[in-house]
């Protein structure tokens, strides 16, 4: 009986080596495959950072508008601190606010006599006999070099420390302030109603510039 033999593939023979042209091709699509990637890394590094700085400049010009409506803690026990790197201010158990919102007169500063608008209010509070507030307290908020700062006085007693609101300390580099402006609404020599007007930008590249503008109405109960 004869006996059939079965030809089996030689695999190892059958399979082909890799030539240097395929390595090569691999080696170029690795290498395209990662400029893609670390372009993409790089491009959403770049727009995260653009995003942070806007909203950086956002949360900062909603904080100084806060500030000027509804008051800046004074009386706080000893300075105003620095909470951060970027200027923030941590106050101390402060005694009260004082603010357009609270105001008993609010002037203009750094404007002539009878003007009706001025880059700079000052804002006498409400006296509260039972608090000890006195008629020489106030709180100033005024351009100053391109910032806006603010100086607080408060039972008689003015605070050494001068408070830079807009643009923190920690962000000249990058954030700029281009107006703030407050001007009467009201008819009559007395202020009550305000309209203010905040102008920022910030760089978000080279000669790259993301820019803001609030404008708001702040009315003296």
């Amino acid at each position: 009986m004869r006996r059939r033999h079965l030809k089996t593939p030689n695999i190892i023979s059958n399979q082909r080596g890799v030539s240097l042209i395929e390595l090569i091709v691999v080696m170029g699509i690795i290498v395209i495959m990662s400029m893609i990637s670390g372009g993409g890394v790089a491009l959403f590094f770049r727009k995260y950072d653009e995003l942070r700085k806007y909203a950086e400049l956002q949360n900062d010009a909603i904080e100084l508008l806060n500030y000027i409506k509804f008051g800046i803690p004074v009386g706080d026990e000893g300075a105003a601190l620095t909470q951060t790197g970027l200027g923030d201010y941590q106050f101390h158990k402060p005694k009260e606010y004082y603010g357009v919102n609270n105001a008993l007169t609010i002037q203009f500063l750094n404007a002539p006599y009878g003007a009706r608008q001025s880059n700079s209010i000052r804002v006498i509070p409400i006296l509260v006999q039972d608090h000890g507030l006195t008629p020489s307290d106030y709180a100033d908020f005024y351009y100053h070099n391109g910032t806006v700062r603010c100086r607080r006085s408060y039972q008689g007693s003015g605070s050494s420390t001068v408070l830079t609101l807009f643009p923190k300390t920690g962000t000249r580099d990058y954030i700029s302030l281009d107006e703030i402006s407050f001007k009467q609404l009201n008819n009559g020599s007395n202020i009550s109603v305000l309209d203010v007007t905040l102008r920022a930008k910030v760089e978000v590249g080279p000669k790259r510039y993301k820019r803001l503008m609030y404008r708001t109405q702040m009315v003296k109960k």
